[in-house]
């Protein structure tokens, strides 16, 4: 944490304008981002210079030298003149490009063209999240509200033979059993609705069997629970427990009496602004519970009296969380009933004693340290957290619960809340009486992979090194709220690619309330069998009003209006979006895979997708449709046979670490066998939490050998999550495999962590009484503490004898994590670091270069005095904590107040402008302290401080001798490593000096509010193009349906440029169209003129020119094309065309060159000269690839379809289900 002591002074109205006017000149007159600006936001634009190419090599590269060979490749890439950086992407066959000028990408391309290795190389595109926040006046609720937890109500027996499912399945009896031992939600009563009615008394509405309705205090009873019945006229009528219904008459008197339905039982429910319902009856007056305890109907208006909270109760068949805000998700459970039926489906699954299943959230991060989330994380076992070592050689330090990719670095913690909200509907953690709960109560490991950035955009390349990242590391399913912008060949191959390891992607479908059959939004329109795109859906089941949606292009729909989830900080906040939608689906494929997890990818897609309840708001909005349904997944999962694991279990395990890193285990896993091994393949060992919950996998299976003990050696060290607390051993075989718990069949043994201390004291000094008696002392210890307390939790004081051995313990001193600063990146050798007189520390960079790049580290509390400070606004700039310093400070110079723990400033800067630099002191408190010894009888000849680390301490520490006379001082500095009674290899001791090279965060901004960009062209994406209002069609196509792209049968490309100084006229030529299909064959790869079709042109007045230049005296048009190459032709030569567009729509460069050879081909057509301007300027739009679909049906729970690897475009599509 950081305050800041003195707050940087305002610019004036002019300065600021000043400013803005000069980054507003330097962007439009950037070669590469003129196209684009006006979509970037501003703390995006300095990230946009970065050029990058993704290059996408043949697929003939697979097997084990695929990744071999293309490491060789991006090693000559990185060879080659203005390449500044190659990353690698082995698992998607790829690698992202970084030059360094739009220039270089362009030439660069052209160079890769007759590269046989390389499939194709693609411009880098941006894309930004799918949310719009809801009303700004409901605050994030960083503490939820106490809340009563809810009982359970007892399941009544219903005969199979009432219900046509379990009818169908043949099941007999009251219980219904499925095959794993669960009652099946389809023998309990369907459709119930359990609500408690509190007052504003907080007293609840209760109805006995006499027929009184009055108010009860205490524990709910069976009085106090009300069935809500719907009618078709919108009202609703409450039935009691004894099946009687709430009846008014015309004076306000309120009955239970009544088994009959008419007009005096309905109600109509009054919703108001503080959550509560009011309740008016069919005589126009309230529902109202008196002071003295009365229930009656006769208000006219709705105050506090006739406001009531309405609780939900687990009706039979319906298991509810405990959590406080689970009223609040009407998505999994409401009383209007179009939720996807959470309770009903956590009735037989939750996910709690499941395998578990890793969920990669491709987003803006997530708080990791959240309350409802944080024992969800994945936790990557090959990394040691906070050590600033690349422990598992991934190119990302420290990336411990995912990576962070927009800024480059291992740490993805969210900065904008996109990201957490997504993460909260998935899997917040269910039923433990805090926050929320996600559609997956336990067993989801979320891996956080950041992309976009605090504002909410980002770029295509960093989605696809995040796919690379999440199938590198095991992930199943994918959840991407995000879309928008071009379509992107490398992407759309990326998820493709993923396909081949089974990853499924749940796709928000947009929110421009468009429709996606017509306005393509990409990821959710690419053709691929592993897509799931998802709509939204608002609490009465209409398609939500800024929804995208699409009859042949959009899967399914999911709640996405006002959802309430997990933001920052512990908070909790409603949004609403496509992208809370998608997360549903994510959530439900995690719960419907770890409860059959034999079940193939393509089998859980066509699960959820054939499963949807049918709403008619839906019908011909959405493929199937419907909405999904939690409860009919995982019966249409339950058709397939449970694991059945053994019977037998191991019965024994032992274990003990021997890894002298502190967090990382290692040593041999000892097993002792089962009894009775008939009916067991194997042994498998994995990590449990404290509270019994079954986390990762240690090592690998271990064969039933029929030897009486097994052991498994931990070759490579693992680093278990924050939350683990044993090792379980469980027997499996084939059809299944037992659960890992504590409480259960198979034995366990609680891990301890021996680790080291890597670092000791500085130095120690003795300050003595000289007063005191003979052979006794009297004073101070003094214990300047090791420069990292990282691997430290006490310094432990001995009596020191002069044979050397140790005496007994004086006291112990705490750690407190104390760090002296310490810095790390590119640029730590630019910056001078000093040591002050006062023990300040001075750092300065005085004048700075272009992308420099560096982090320090330090421990407070403290302080940060800037002396100081001028840098380019914005963009260069010094993050202290939460604080970021740009611009010219030097009239207010702050200081900052760092309070306890550790701290990162975070310096960085880009390749424009240079500012004349920084320079700022830094204060610690606390780097010595003081051990004070009474007087006591000396009982050695000095004293020894052994820094330790839980239980275990180094064989020898620091000797202070001389103390007799009234001081001493330190006697060695040098350790020997190791736990006592066991030696190990001597360390270093002293000040570490340098750190590992992790680049600082570029993108470190307040979180900001993602809004969904409203398409303002009919059927085109915007580009840094601005539709002018009064731009009417000059000509047009005569077949104008063909602007659909499901017309046609084969893929193809649409895009358009608009031309500034060609007036309208000319386009009612045919020669001067003729001319521009001319000139796009001429300029995209492979494109014959009958390829290209022209759709319309447009054109406005002069006024309305968006610049006022020479060539607006003549006019300007916008030109609409689709091309669309002839039958056979392969789906890379639209990747091509489409890669050559993007191109054209982002780089200037390119733009004129096709604006010189458009006005050639124009001249030469015979164009007078007064309708055209020379030169012509042309700015092209972000093109869209579009591939036809196949809609013909297929059966629920097919088989995964083989694709073929000679994609035509005539045959590219994959079934979709209907």
């Amino acid at each position: 944490m950081v305050t800041r002591a003195l707050m940087q002074a305002p610019c004036t109205m002019v300065l600021c304008l000043l400013i803005m006017s000069i980054l507003v000149m330097q962007i439009d007159s950037s070669p590469v981002d003129a196209a684009t600006a006006d979509e970037l936001p501003l703390a995006d634009m300095q990230r946009h210079s970065d050029h990058r190419v993704i290059v996408r090599y043949s697929s003939t590269l697979t097997g084990e030298s695929a990744a071999a060979e293309i490491e060789k490749q991006v090693h000559k890439l990185e060879s080659q003149p203005n390449v500044v950086r190659a990353q690698s992407l082995p698992r998607l066959g790829m690698a992202v490009v970084s030059m360094a000028s739009a220039e270089a990408g362009e030439q660069l391309m052209a160079d890769l063209q007759h590269d046989s290795s390389v499939e194709l190389a693609v411009p880098d595109t941006w894309v930004s999240a799918f949310d719009l926040f809801a009303d700004s006046s409901n605050p994030p609720d960083v503490a939820a509200d106490a809340h009563r937890a809810l009982r359970a109500e007892r399941a009544l027996p219903a005969q199979c033979s009432a219900h046509p499912a379990c009818r169908m399945r043949g099941l007999v009896g009251d219980c219904c059993p499925a095959k794993d031992g669960m009652m099946l939600s389809c023998c309990s009563s369907q459709g119930k609705q359990l609500f408690a009615l509190q007052t504003y008394h907080g007293t609840y509405v209760s109805a006995g069997p006499d027929g009184e309705v009055s108010q009860a205090v205490g524990t709910l009873q069976d009085s106090e629970h009300f069935e809500m019945i719907f009618h078709a006229d919108g009202n609703v009528s409450l039935r009691n427990d004894y099946g009687k219904y709430l009846r008014s008459d015309e004076q306000g008197f309120v009955r239970a009496d009544s088994t009959d339905l008419t007009d005096s039982e309905k109600f109509e429910i009054v919703k108001n602004e503080n959550g509560t319902v009011s309740f008016k009856s069919y005589f126009g007056k309230y529902l109202a519970a008196e002071d003295g305890g009365s229930i009656v109907a006769n208000r006219v208006n709705a105050s506090l009296w006739e406001q009531f909270s309405m609780q939900q109760l687990a009706a039979p068949g319906q298991r509810l969380p405990n959590d406080p805000a689970f009223s609040k998700l009407w998505g999994m459970h409401s009383y209007h009933g179009f939720d996807i039926d959470a309770p009903e489906a956590w009735q037989v699954w939750t996910g709690e004693i499941g395998k578990g299943i890793t969920v990669a959230v491709i987003d803006t991060g997530i708080d990791y340290n959240h309350e409802d989330l944080s024992e969800q994380m994945w936790v990557n076992p090959m990394e040691i957290p906070g050590n600033g070592v690349d422990d598992d050689g991934n190119g990302y330090i420290d990336d411990v619960h995912g990576a962070d990719f927009a800024n480059e670095d291992g740490d993805p913690m969210d900065d904008q809340m996109h990201g957490t909200h997504c993460a909260g509907t998935i899997a917040g953690i269910g039923n433990n009486a805090v926050g929320v709960s996600g559609v997956a109560w336990r067993g989801v490991r979320l891996m956080a992979l950041k992309f976009l950035t605090s504002t909410g955009s980002g770029r295509t390349s960093d989605a696809i090194r995040a796919m690379d990242y999440a199938v590198a590391h095991g992930a199943r399913i994918a959840s991407n709220s995000w879309g928008g912008g071009a379509s992107s060949s490398a992407l759309r191959t990326a998820m493709e690619r993923a396909e081949a390891v089974g990853m499924l992607f749940a796709v928000a479908a947009g929110n421009e309330a468009s429709n996606n059959d017509e306005v393509p939004s990409y990821p959710g329109n690419y053709d691929l069998s592993n897509i799931i795109s998802v709509a939204s859906t608002d609490s009465l089941g209409k398609l939500s009003s800024f929804s995208c949606y699409g009859n042949s292009t959009v899967h399914v729909a999911a709640p996405g209006s006002d959802i309430y989830s997990t933001v920052p900080k512990n908070g909790y906040k409603t949004l609403s979006g496509t992208s809370m939608a998608a997360p549903h689906v994510s959530g439900l494929a995690a719960l419907v895979w770890m409860y059959r997890p034999q079940l193939s990818m393509q089998q859980v897609r066509e699960i959820i997708i054939g499963s949807v309840r049918k709403l008619p708001a839906l019908d011909g909005k959405v493929i199937t449709g419907g909405l999904i349904n939690a409860k009919d997944a995982l019966e249409a999962a339950w058709a397939f046979d449970p694991p059945k694991p053994p019977a037998h279990a191991p019965q024994a395990i032992e274990f003990e670490d021997i890894d002298p890193r502190i967090g990382a285990y290692g040593g041999v896993v000892t097993i002792t066998a089962a009894a009775d091994e008939s009916d067991i393949d194997y042994y498998r060992v994995y990590m449990v939490s404290g509270a019994g919950f079954q986390l990762e996998a240690v090592g690998e299976p271990i064969p039933a050998t029929g030897e009486p003990e097994l052991t498994m050696e931990l070759n490579a060290s693992f680093v278990p999550p924050m939350y683990a607390r044993a090792l379980v051993a469980v027997s499996g075989r084939a059809s299944g495999e037992m659960p890992a718990r504590l409480r259960g069949l198979a034995p366990h043994v609680d891990i301890e962590d021996y680790g080291l201390p890597i670092l000791g004291p500085k130095s120690v000094s003795w300050i003595g009484d000289p007063d005191t008696k003979k052979d006794f002392v009297n004073g101070s210890l003094l214990v300047e503490r090791a420069t990292d307390e990282a691997s430290i939790t006490t310094y432990n004081v001995y009596w020191h004898a002069e044979s050397g051995a140790r005496g007994p313990m004086l006291g112990s001193i705490a750690a407190v994590g104390f760090l002296e600063p310490v810095c790390s990146g590119t640029s730590c050798g630019l910056i001078n670091m000093n040591r002050a007189d006062d023990g300040a520390y001075v750092f300065e960079r005085r004048p700075y270069g272009g992308l420099e790049d560096a982090e320090i580290r330090a421990s407070g509390p403290g302080s940060v005095e800037l002396t100081y400070f001028d840098t380019e606004d914005y963009y260069d700039k010094l993050t202290i904590g939460d604080e970021e310093l740009h611009g010219n400070l030097t009239c207010c110079l702050p200081t900052m107040e760092l309070s306890d723990g550790r701290t990162a400033i975070k310096w960085s800067s880009d390749d424009s402008i240079h500012g004349a630099g920084w320079s700022f002191r830094l204060r610690q408190e606390g780097s010595t302290v003081e051990l004070q010894i009474e007087t006591s009888e000396v009982l050695g000849s000095g004293f020894e401080v052994v820094p330790a680390y839980e239980k275990n301490e180094l064989m020898s520490g620091m000797i202070v001798v001389e103390i007799s006379g009234g001081a001493g001082k330190s006697q060695s500095e040098a350790y020997r490593g190791g736990k006592r009674r066991l030696a190990t290899s001597e360390p270093s001791w002293g000040r570490r000096i340098g750190g590992a090279n992790i680049p600082a965060s570029n993108d470190k901004v307040h979180p900001t509010s993602v809004h969904a960009k409203q398409q303002k062209e009919p059927w085109l994406l915007q580009s840094g193009l601005e539709t002018r209002s009064s731009a009417r069609v000059i000509w047009s196509a005569e077949q104008v349906q063909q602007l659909s792209p499901f017309a046609a049968r084969h893929g193809r490309v649409r895009s358009s440029f608009m031309v500034t100084g060609l007036a309208e006229e000319a386009c009612t030529k045919p020669a001067i169209r003729a001319a521009f299909v001319q000139a796009l064959a001429k300029q995209l790869p492979g494109v014959e003129e009958s390829d290209v079709r022209l759709v319309r042109a447009l054109g406005a007045s002069i006024e309305e020119a968006r610049h006022a230049t020479p060539q607006d005296q003549v006019g300007w048009v916008r030109v609409e094309f689709e091309i669309e190459p002839s039958e056979g032709a392969h789906i890379i030569d639209l990747d091509r065309i489409e890669s050559q567009l993007i191109l054209l729509s982002i780089g200037r460069r390119p733009a004129e060159k096709f604006g010189s050879a458009l006005s050639l081909v124009l001249k030469a057509s015979g164009l007078p000269h007064h309708l055209m301007a020379s030169p012509l300027d042309v700015v092209f739009t972000a093109p869209q690839q579009l591939s036809p679909r196949m809609l013909a049906a297929a059966p629920l729970l097919a088989s995964a379809a083989e694709h073929s690897g000679d994609r035509r475009l005539h045959g590219a599509a994959s079934p979709l289900f209907v």
